[in-house]
């Protein structure tokens, strides 16, 4: 079974299934017929990219938030 991924074809937008031995070569959409280079980097992968960033930024804004010290029970709220 060989390794697969998918790409999303630039003239009809819809996903080609590719084998990973066809990285860099000119591939041929099975629904249009438009030919591309397949490459690695498509949508899904710079959506978890950016999922992993978003997620790190979020951790960091809650460490800057996080009370250095904790708070009495006796504290009188901010207003």
């Amino acid at each position: 079974m060989s390794v697969r991924f998918t790409q999303s074809c630039p003239t009809c937008g819809r996903r080609v299934e590719i084998r990973a031995s066809l990285l860099g070569s000119l591939v041929a959409c099975q629904h249009c017929k438009a030919e591309f280079v397949a490459m690695g980097d498509d949508v899904e992968f710079q959506r978890s990219q950016g999922t992993t960033d978003l997620m790190q930024r979020i951790d960091r804004v809650l460490q800057q938030t996080q009370p250095t010290a904790p708070i009495s029970p006796n504290a009188s709220p901010i207003s």
